[in-house]
């Protein structure tokens, strides 16, 4: 696999950025988080029964509910207020039972790789990218990321050659340009809604 099927691989070959609208459209969350305090209460009630049978897990789960029925209330108003459509006490169940509950502490004395960085000519054109493209209809980081590699081929292509002499594999790369173009939409998107 060459370094151009690299930066190819993810990419829509119908997309056009022409049509998008970029007029007076709202941002769009795809990861809606719990605040820290609500995060702190349900890991806290995670690791508590993190051994209960179903049974047992689901009515602690009740009584929990019931104990913490203003938290639940004002992180519901919270959530909804940002978009969030969906049922918040089984989204706080799915992430106690299923997330918070096996959440061990990664080992300080794993090792850990080599941190390869992206030139700041890749990250500044990933950030123009998503400023420029982020309040148009349709847009997600998803199809963003995709757009993005179509447009910027050659200095995607450079920035590949340059990690192929790394520790990273093909795949490592692919991943590693599409959560770097996810994670500064993100930080983007979050300072866009706290100075509007």
């Amino acid at each position: 696999m060459n370094t151009t099927d690299i930066v190819n691989e993810s990419t829509f070959n119908n997309y056009n950025v022409d049509e998008v609208d970029h007029l007076d459209t709202e941002i769009n969350i795809f990861r809606f988080k719990f605040t820290n305090h609500v995060m702190n209460e349900l890991t806290s009630f995670a690791k508590i029964h993190q051994y209960d049978d179903r049974k047992t897990y689901k009515e602690s789960w009740t009584t929990w509910t019931e104990d913490n029925s203003i938290l639940i209330r004002t992180e519901t108003e919270r959530l909804e207020n940002l978009g969030y459509k969906g049922n918040v006490i089984e989204k706080m169940y799915k992430a106690a039972r299923y997330y918070f509950r096996k959440k061990t502490r990664k080992s300080e004395h794993a090792k850990r790789r080599k941190y390869i960085s992206f030139d700041s000519e890749v990250l500044d054109a990933m950030d123009t990218h998503i400023r420029e493209n982020i309040k148009g209809e349709g847009y997600k980081p998803s199809i963003g990321y995709s757009n993005f590699c179509e447009l910027n081929v050659e200095i995607l292509r450079d920035e590949v050659a340059k990690m192929c002499f790394g520790e990273l594999s093909v795949d490592e790369i692919i991943q590693k340009f599409k959560k770097t173009y996810k994670n500064r939409y993100y930080v983007i998107s979050r300072n866009m809604q706290h100075t509007d």
